[in-house]
């Protein structure tokens, strides 16, 4: 019995999800539709510093706090037409929690540069001024990023952002639990409200059979739904595959989706 008593606090300690670090991630994409569009995506970022997970191999912080860079590449085919969209850009977070941005963006005939300032105000909530400059127009809009936390794991997250005429409003957010063991649960909501149009909504969520494995389903206000699959062969490489489909008479379509994402 005392044996037993003595090793109980190991076992435990053993049991006890632990974190793993990152610097960075890289991930590629392929999608086909059925009628026979199909596209590529890249793109990579490098942390200065380490990401945490949440205890998923593929969640972290709902506010990144982290200077970095990133690129990414994507190749869109459509019928006989061709086109390819080139990205760079990285964020800077200053000590005194000022936090600065740049993109570059090259969609083929158009280039669409992006500059952003912001500042963290706590941990936990980020407000940013982003100014969006192509060659037919430019756009002002803030953005507010807050995270609220539930308990040592779990958190709500929300993401508000406005542009300059108040045109057009989105409010997305995330709630992150810890079911127990290995088990996660993460559900989405996003809300996009237009002055000229109809509003947009998409709902979703994620459930983590093991830190490694998850199921994930989405459906949106334009009758779209998304059933996808996530799996970590190890802690460095991992694989997704997805069925997009649309039930709506009038679009009716079917994508089929893989991907593959390396951490570092």
């Amino acid at each position: 019995m005392r044996f037993k008593l003595a090793a109980l606090p190991l076992m435990l300690l053993a049991a006890t999800t632990t974190a793993e670090e990152y610097n960075s991630f890289t991930k590629a994409n392929y999608s086909n539709l059925e009628k026979g569009d199909d596209s590529f995506t890249l793109d990579s970022r490098y942390f200065f510093s380490g990401k945490e997970t949440l205890g998923p191999l593929k969640e972290f912080e709902y506010i990144n706090k982290v200077s970095n860079v990133y690129g990414g590449f994507s190749h869109l085919n459509e019928g006989s037409e061709d086109s390819d969209i080139l990205t760079i850009g990285g964020e800077y977070f200053a000590s005194n929690g000022l936090v600065l941005g740049a993109q570059l963006a090259d969609w083929g005939e158009e280039n669409i540069d992006t500059l952003s300032v912001g500042y963290l105000f706590t941990p936990n909530f980020l407000v940013s001024l982003e100014h969006e400059d192509n060659d037919s127009d430019n756009e002002l809009s803030v953005n507010a990023r807050y995270n609220h936390q539930l308990n040592g794991t779990d958190y709500i997250g929300f993401d508000f952002s406005v542009d300059e005429e108040f045109d057009t409003r989105s409010l997305s957010s995330k709630y992150f639990t810890h079911l127990g063991g290995e088990q996660y649960l993460t559900i989405d909501l996003d809300y996009i409200s237009y002055d000229e149009d109809d509003d947009y909504w998409k709902l979703g969520t994620e459930y983590f059979f093991t830190q490694r494995t998850s199921v994930g389903f989405t459906f949106d206000e334009k009758e779209e739904f998304k059933l996808g699959m996530n799996h970590f062969f190890n802690r460095n490489f991992a694989v997704e595959a997805a069925y997009v489909s649309n039930t709506d008479s009038d679009i009716d379509y079917d994508i089929y989706q893989i991907g593959m994402t390396v951490q570092l």
